[in-house]
């Protein structure tokens, strides 16, 4: 992603979105227009990556300028606003925004739902669908954010989400903490807890037990692993831990 377009009259969301999209993408540049037609015409010159607005323009509605934007390009498109009434979120989606964000809200999470977007409108450019991770009866899905473990949908944070999704596609395998921070710092969750916390946080949604894991492994001093629903240990197949088994928790 190289240009944003934010469209908006307000200077301190303007402001917020500038400092999340160049905390985030450094080498992105961002642009921004006061108007909706002024907006639509930057679009339309620069080609950007990314279009957020405000719908607080005083020449267009929100609808329109969603509506013109989508006659002419596919540009991933994030609406924020202080949302007055539940219509305006479905109105907005239905004309052609991409996501809707209620203002107000933490950095974190205008980061971690601009990232995630990029994530899946990328696939518009490419032709490809973002493929669901299966393990048994565990999907993480990354086009839509969900985790199911067999009936049960999991309600999980995005930083919950992000560690499952790295942890499950790298399964088997030891994803050392300094890699886990990363992935967090990337998507702009890093201030919303330490990777302990996280994973003590899902072995809670999974029902998954510290001591003796069937879901998430602590390999001390190096990181974590997905073990996928087995057992860490040998000689587990009734269930039970050896007596002499000795495991650290998270």
């Amino acid at each position: 992603m190289q240009k944003a377009v934010f469209i908006g009259a307000d200077p301190q969301v303007a402001e917020i979105v500038r400092l999340g999209i160049c905390l985030r993408w450094p080498d992105v540049t961002p642009l921004i227009a006061t108007t909706g037609t002024g907006g639509l015409e930057l679009v339309k010159e620069e080609k950007p990556d990314l279009v957020l607005l405000k719908p607080d323009f005083p020449d267009k509605s929100l609808t329109e300028v969603v509506r013109e934007l989508r006659e002419f390009s596919d540009v991933p498109l994030v609406v924020l606003n202080h949302q007055s009434n539940d219509l305006e979120h479905v109105t907005a989606l239905e004309a052609g925004a991409d996501e809707y964000i209620q203002l107000p809200c933490e950095l974190s999470e205008l980061t971690f739902k601009v990232w995630s977007l990029m994530r899946r409108t990328g696939s518009r450019k490419s032709g490809k669908a973002a493929e669901p991770l299966t393990k048994g009866e565990l999907k993480v899905d990354p086009s839509t954010h969900e985790v199911t473990l067999g009936d049960r949908k999991l309600s999980l944070t995005p930083a919950e989400f992000q560690l499952t999704y790295l942890l499950v596609k790298n399964s088997g395998a030891v994803v050392p903490r300094a890699e886990i921070e990363k992935e967090l710092s990337k998507a702009g969750l890093a201030a919303t807890g330490s990777v302990k916390q996280h994973i003590m946080r899902l072995r809670r949604k999974f029902q998954d037990d510290a001591k003796y894991p069937m879901w998430f492994a602590n390999v001390p001093g190096v990181g974590y692993r997905f073990i996928g629903g087995q057992a860490s240990g040998r000689g587990w197949s009734n269930g039970f831990a050896p007596m002499n088994s000795k495991r650290k928790a998270a």
